[in-house]
């Protein structure tokens, strides 16, 4: 189970990584799965971690506000 659990974390991180590649971080940059490569169970998986689902099915990731 454990080696299942460290797939888990890779396509998490692996998943806001190209979030934050393609600048899909506010709704208004949201993007497809399509637009970006992915599927969309990852981004499903990803909720979790800060990733967001539009209500039209695009996907964003919630970074934390600068100061």
């Amino acid at each position: 189970m454990a080696g299942a659990d460290a797939t888990i974390v890779v396509i998490i991180e692996r998943t806001k990584q190209r979030l934050k590649e393609v600048g899909a971080v506010t709704a208004d940059t949201a993007k497809t799965p399509s637009d970006l490569g992915l599927q969309e169970r990852w981004l499903k998986m990803s909720a979790g971690a800060g990733v967001i689902a539009t209500s039209d099915g695009k996907y964003y990731l919630k970074t934390k506000a600068k100061r």
